[in-house]
Formats: structure tokens, sequence, C-alpha cells
């Protein structure tokens, strides 16, 4: 199912707003905020919004929401406050996504800053303990996303990722949101048919493709190994198109949500890259792979009629 990241309003009474905004784009999937991103306070849902959510849902072609745990929270800080505060704020996002139905959470492990990798990773493990200790029958999985490795980010590497997974107490609350422009930017060679296949051999080999429950779709400004977080649209970057067709065309990944990462602000363009989406999972044969992908017209001699 292919969706995109849209924009809510959480503390307006009107978190239910992303499904029009989701509806207008044709989403089966949406991604969202469903707090404040910038605030460590978070007032409770009223039983109110919690209905209205939920019977919106209801009434949507929308499949599934994945809900984002704001970049404030740092799982792998050294500082103590901080560390805190993001495992409090952890276990906040988790019992809101319950509350909602919401059955995915994803979250960026974090930053370790001056400390270690090796204790940065560690922090991460605690924090996740912690978040966990008193969930018991969640109907929502936390999902650590692959990261580009920009700075001391922790989960750059599948290794540091199957490291945390294996050492979580309550393993069965975990899994992985995949990222195609973070991988890329962290050094996998995932471009064209063949680079697909053998990275997702190395995934597969690493933690399982099972644990893949998410796949954020984005291209990557940034150069392959770069370590450099920088999304654009499908076909402005430097991965091509052979390795989108792939993932959409995927069997394996038939009922999992694909998530486009694009700015709000620029519906025309999500639309436009939806639209690029739909056509290449109708599309059973190799796309050759164009020389420059960025304009409209090269893309429109891939796949016509794209609009």
């Amino acid at each position: 199912m292919i969706g995109s990241n849209v924009p809510t309003h959480p503390f307006r009474g009107r978190l239910a707003t992303l499904f029009q905004y989701a509806e207008e784009l044709g989403c089966e999937c949406a991604q969202t905020y469903i707090t404040l991103s910038r605030r460590w306070n978070v007032p409770s849902l009223s039983s109110e919004e919690i209905s209205s959510f939920k019977s919106t849902w209801l009434k949507s072609n929308v499949k599934e929401v994945i809900a984002h745990v704001p970049l404030i929270v740092n799982l792998a800080s050294p500082v103590d406050l901080t560390w805190q505060r993001s495992r409090d704020r952890l276990s906040v996002e988790l019992s809101r996504v319950n509350d909602l139905g919401i059955h995915f959470l994803v979250l960026h492990a974090g930053y370790y800053g001056d400390s270690s990798r090796k204790a940065g990773i560690e922090r991460v493990i605690g924090g996740l303990n912690n978040g966990l200790k008193n969930v018991s029958n969640s109907t929502a999985k936390i999902l650590l996303e692959t990261m580009a490795g920009q700075g001391t980010a922790v989960g750059f590497r599948f290794e540091e990722i199957a490291y945390i997974l294996d050492r979580v107490e309550k393993k069965e609350f975990l899994d992985v949101c995949f990222d195609t422009c973070h991988v890329f930017a962290s050094g996998y060679d995932i471009r064209g048919y063949d680079g697909y296949e053998e990275v997702l051999k190395k995934f597969d080999a690493t933690i399982g493709l099972d644990r893949i429950k998410v796949i954020h779709l984005n291209d990557s400004k940034a150069e392959l190994g770069s370590r450099i977080d920088r999304h654009t649209a499908i076909g402005e970057g430097k991965m091509g198109l052979q390795v989108f067709h792939a993932f959409v065309r995927e069997p394996r990944f038939q009922d999992t949500p694909i998530v486009l990462e694009l700015p709000s602000k620029e519906k025309e363009l999500v639309q436009q890259r939806l639209a690029l989406l739909r056509k290449m999972q109708t599309n059973s044969y190799p796309i050759s792979e164009p020389k420059d992908v960025r304009s409209q017209s090269t893309l429109d001699k891939v796949f016509p009629h794209v609009r």
C-alpha cells in the first residue's frame, strides 16, 4: 500500500484532519506526528478526540496510519535529563498509538553526542527497555528506522539495529522501518535491480526481511556513503528509478505501508510522485535507467501518462 506523510493538528482537537489530506492525495496509508513535534509536554487526548479519530478513520480509504516519534526524542543522548525525557515521551507516544488504534510507531534511535557509539547504543537499549517495561498487551510496535549515519546517529548499519533488537527484553514489540535514502547515504548501494537484491539479502541475513513493517521510499540528494540525510523526490536524486520500481513490485512488501516523505506544502509534487509509483506498480517489465530522471519529460518517457 502506498501513501505519504501528511500534516495534522494534534493539540487543536483536529487530529483526524490527517484523513482529509490523505484522501485528497489518494493515500492508502499515511504517516504523521500525533503530538506536537517540538514540545516535551504532551496534554492527554480527550475521549471525544479519540472517538473522532477512530470514526473518521473508519470512513476513509486509509488502511494504515503510521505515527512518527518527534525528533526531540533522543534515546542515545549522554545527557541524563534528555534521556529521561526521551524515554518518558516514548512511553507516552506508545500509549497514545494504542489509544488511537495505530499499529506502527517509527523511531529514530538518536545521537550519542560527545559519548561513544557503544555507550549510545547501550543507552538506546536501556531507553527502550524502560519504555516497554509496563507494556504487556500493546497492539502497536516501535519501528527502529534505518539511519543515514549523519553525525553521531545510532542505527546506520544493519548490525547496529540487529544488536539493539536482539538485546531489548520485550522483542515482540520492536521491528524496523526501512528508509531507502538513509540506507543509500549510509553506504549500501541499493541502486538498480541488482543493488536492490544485494542489499535486501544483506538485510535479510543480518536482521530478517520479515522485520520490515514500514518502508520510507525516498530518493537521496547526497551521494552513496556520504552519511548525509537529505531526502528528495523520487527521480530527482542519486538513486535512479529501478530501485523504486523494485520496491513497489516486491511481492514480499505487498501489504507493507510504503510512505513518501516530502514537504506537505509541495502537494502537487507529492501527488505526481504517488501517481508515478502507482504506474510502476502496474508495470511488470524491467525499466531502463534514464540518464536524467529529474525532469517530468524524462519521467513521461519511462512511464507515459503519469500526472
